[in-house]
């Protein structure tokens, strides 16, 4: 059986985290699956992450059109 993903500590990040809800779409849920599969942590985490590290910078850049 898989080891469950690691779940961030409660104030890791100074802060609680709270839960909210969005909407994307089928294709995207599964690349963050693949993401939090190989890196043994929650979903939510992998978008914690990905927003802190610079993506909202990188998702600016991308062009919805080409798909890149």
């Amino acid at each position: 059986m898989p080891k469950p993903p690691e779940r961030a500590e409660r104030r890791a990040y100074g802060e609680t985290k709270k839960p909210r809800q969005f909407m994307i779409t089928d294709s995207a849920s599964e690349e963050l699956d693949k993401f939090a599969d190989i890196m043994g942590i929650t979903r939510s985490e992998v978008l914690e992450r990905a927003i802190r590290c610079g993506g909202l910078e990188a998702a600016k850049k991308y062009n919805v059109d080409a798909g890149e």
